[in-house]
């Protein structure tokens, strides 16, 4: 029975530093934390992304509308419908937004009262629960925010994310970003990279997809997830989403 699954509690990790997290917060905009979780949570956190989650195909039409193909329909395409597609997303990136990754709609899927018995429902709730979003508001320095949404994603070879700001028109009350990283093993070269960018496109700084560790930057500000690599030997896992200030219909 889904009933008897065991999901250890999850709580942050009692060693952070959270001054120095604040500190460095304070100054750069963005931070990387790494060990956020205890291990054995972390450890159930990755079997079942990288075991028991079904995995949605997502990518942008260039008009800031968002495709998601259930992997029912990734099967179902024969191999010249799949060409088409490849084209065409390819083709929108060159010049417009746009983005390829498989993605797995927490958030959604909560508020339309259809989450299934999986660890990672227990994580959102673990987001907008008093411990967390406390620790959000002291190491951000930012009260107003009283809500987390979020995401599973999945990178695998020719997936990416192509650059924005975070602050569209979707916006709605958006403080700050965040990447739970659940990716035991991932080398630079393979790409999937969150990179912050200047306003001349140049790369300020990298945060690999390492293990257990919580990204984190103000909104806005430019980034992108550079493209994965064809011979990348590994999945890139992670929990995704928006820390938000606290809105009226928490389902926007």
């Amino acid at each position: 029975m889904s009933s008897k699954k065991h999901y250890p509690p999850i709580h942050l990790n009692p060693t952070l530093d959270r001054e120095a997290i604040r500190e460095t917060l304070r100054q750069r905009r963005r931070v990387q934390i790494k060990n956020v979780f205890p291990e054995k949570v972390a450890e159930r956190l990755h079997k079942c992304l990288s075991e028991e989650v079904e995995w949605n195909t997502i990518f942008s039409d260039g008009d800031e509308k968002v495709h998601a193909m259930h992997p029912t329909q990734v099967k179902a395409m024969t191999p010249a419908q799949s060409q088409w597609l490849s084209n065409y997303i390819i083709d929108k990136a060159k010049f417009d937004y746009q983005f390829l990754y498989h993605n797995y709609p927490i958030w959604d899927l909560l508020q339309k009262k259809l989450a299934p018995d999986l660890y990672v429902f227990r994580f959102v709730e673990f987001f907008n629960s008093p411990e967390f979003l406390d620790f959000i508001r002291y190491i951000s320095d930012v009260p107003s925010i009283g809500m987390a949404d979020s995401q599973a994603t999945l990178f695998r070879p020719g997936h990416f994310l192509a650059r924005h700001t975070d602050r569209d028109h979707t916006y709605k009350g958006r403080r700050m970003a965040y990447v739970l990283n659940m990716t035991p093993v991932w080398r630079t070269e393979w790409g999937g990279i969150l990179e912050f960018l200047d306003e001349d496109g140049n790369v300020m700084e990298g945060f690999a997809p390492c293990f257990n560790t919580l990204n984190m930057f103000h909104v806005p500000i430019w980034h992108h997830v550079s493209y994965v690599a064809p011979f990348a030997a590994a999945g890139r896992y992670g929990l995704t989403g928006w820390l938000r200030d606290k809105q009226d219909d928490d389902s926007a």
